[in-house]
């Protein structure tokens, strides 16, 4: 389960919704929030002040508005944790390849490949038990020359720091394992709120409509 979890929740898997104008959307949230206790003031002022049951019964149902509510709750949430945790290589870049077509150019024509060498060290050096469990790549030799490409049957290239490029990518995408697995279940279960109420009422109106043009017969 968590292996499947987690193939799931990588950083370039959570990006397309962390980064999105749904999820952004979220900010919201307080809308919904006031909608509730505007509901429930209406709710309550109604009854003592007419003491009619009856009139409850217009009120638009509460059920949708905490479902919005709790949906967009759990979507802000999960998406302040991508931004915050997210790394920088997976917000800039789609894929590892786009990464290394992009920044190779730049850092090899400024003689900047050091910092190639330098990132991986901090990731490798920082790389958990569990993250070094899901990473299956040989791994690279960056204090090395060139990288160690060439040093061992596995690190056979001749573009040792795309390859580099690729390694950083590749290892910053799934930092953190646990957390984007609670990321995804946040989104996951944020949008299955959102979409009750809208499938609910989408339901409704469309039954409503479909009266009126038979009752026009």
């Amino acid at each position: 389960m968590f292996a499947w979890l987690e193939s799931r929740s990588r950083w370039s898997k959570l990006r397309d919704l962390g980064q999105s104008n749904l999820v952004r959307a979220s900010l919201l949230m307080p809308v919904f929030g006031y909608l509730l206790l505007l509901n429930e003031h209406v709710h309550t002022y109604l009854t003592i002040q007419y003491d009619a049951d009856g009139l409850g019964h217009y009120l638009p149902p509460t059920w949708r508005v905490w479902m919005l509510f709790y949906g967009s709750f759990l979507l802000a949430l999960g998406s302040m944790l991508f931004a915050w945790w997210c790394p920088a290589e997976i917000k800039l870049y789609a894929s590892e390849f786009q990464m290394a077509d992009t920044e190779r150019p730049h850092l090899t024509a400024h003689n900047l490949t050091h910092q190639i060498a330098d990132k991986l060290v901090t990731l490798y050096d920082s790389i958990s038990v569990s993250e070094n469990s899901i990473f299956k790549m040989p791994r690279l030799k960056p204090r090395h020359a060139n990288l160690g490409a060439g040093t061992s049957q596995e690190l056979q290239t001749s573009d040792q720091w795309g390859l580099g490029l690729i390694h950083i990518w590749r290892v910053s995408d799934i930092k953190h394992p646990k957390l984007r697995i609670l990321i995804l279940v946040l989104f996951r279960a944020g949008i299955f709120l959102l979409a009750v109420p809208a499938i609910v009422t989408f339901l409704q109106v469309t039954i409503l409509l479909t009266k009126h043009l038979l009752a026009r017969i």
